[in-house]
């Protein structure tokens, strides 16, 4: 069985909250291969697996990427480059950059009380076992 690494030997992380301004409404699929293409463009093939970019979260027009701490500034240069989508334009506004998931949807995009995800996690498996039952 495999050990977990400890906490000072695991790759730190920074979330990147951004507003996408666009003229209709992305779907996370969407979004997820528009950042992508940005990073691998701007950053290159090996650029882009140091950085590690991750979309953790995504409710139109708002969203948070997760990356590595050293790589922050290359993943948010490569989301300011976006200038279009399906041949319409686009922009990627980044709002700010946090140490967790938590105050990035706090501080940059105003959830005043934002749920913890053991806590949607329970809410999801009591509907699945009411749509059952």
């Amino acid at each position: 069985m495999l050990k977990t690494l400890p906490p000072t030997l695991r790759e730190k992380k920074r979330y990147i909250a951004f507003k996408i301004i666009y003229d209709e409404e992305l779907n996370e699929g969407e979004v997820v291969n528009l950042i992508r293409k940005s990073v691998l463009d701007y950053y290159g093939v090996w650029g882009t697996s140091k950085a590690n970019p991750w979309l953790v979260y995504y409710e139109f027009p708002y969203g948070i990427l997760r990356c590595q701490r050293d790589n922050v500034d290359y993943v948010k240069s490569s989301l300011i480059l976006v200038r279009e989508f399906k041949d319409k334009p686009i922009n990627i506004i980044c709002l700010g950059v946090s140490g967790t998931i938590r105050k990035a949807k706090i501080k940059f995009l105003g959830i005043k009380n934002p749920k913890r995800w053991f806590i949607i996690k329970r809410e999801k498996l009591k509907s699945k076992k009411q749509n059952k039952s």
